[in-house]
């Protein structure tokens, strides 16, 4: 029991319970970098997905692993009209930060040299809510917005949860909606399919 081995259990996992003023043994704990750290870092049922951000998207390196995000996709749908030609949306709500980069603990490279702002942030989701993430990484650029501290539940009441609808260009820049009628125009035009006419 020597002050240098008690500091080299920080950021470490039990493998198992330990009851109070038993030995920590190392066969006990398993380290960040330890074979299987990852998966035993994983609630039950639950998936790691990961995400590349840079400096904006991941919030400059201030996320840390137990962070609760939700994911924002922003993403430019071809052949809409010109004002509704940029959209967001959320993608996924309450998620928590398991990894930023491949530090599991927070400020786990302290001292004159800290390491860079991660490039990538592994979320722990469901198995749906992964598929999702992947589709979305594909469309467009993801985000990272973060929780407040009154927040980080890991369980949003119904009425703080994002809104469904998507956020239109136009519905942020008045002057971009204004470049073109919000609705297209539309005609009527006859249809003659046997008897009687029909109309549509």
């Amino acid at each position: 029991d020597t002050p240098a081995n008690r500091a080299a259990l920080v950021g470490a996992m039990v493998r198992t319970a330990i009851t109070s003023g038993a030995p920590i043994l190392n066969s006990a704990v398993i380290h960040p970098g330890d074979h299987g750290f990852l998966a035993a870092v994983l609630a039950p049922g639950m998936r790691a997905v990961t995400v590349g951000v840079d400096a904006i998207s991941g919030a400059n390196g201030l996320i840390w692993p137990g962070d609760y995000v939700d994911v924002l996709l922003t993403q430019t749908i071809p052949g809409a009209p010109g004002s509704k030609s940029i959209a967001a949306e959320m993608v996924l709500s309450d998620v928590r930060v398991i990894a930023t980069g491949q530090q599991v603990v927070k400020n786990a490279t302290p001292g004159p040299n800290p390491a860079p702002p991660a490039q990538t942030v592994t979320l722990e989701v469901t198995a749906d809510q992964a598929a999702r993430c992947l589709v979305a990484s594909d469309l467009g650029k993801l985000s990272l917005i973060v929780h407040s501290a009154q927040t980080q539940t890991g369980k949003l009441p119904a009425q703080d949860l994002p809104p469904a609808q998507p956020v239109w260009a136009g519905e942020v820049s008045p002057a971009l909606a204004n470049m073109q009628p919000s609705s297209p125009q539309s005609s009527t035009v006859r249809v003659f399919q046997g008897s009687p006419a029909e109309q549509d």
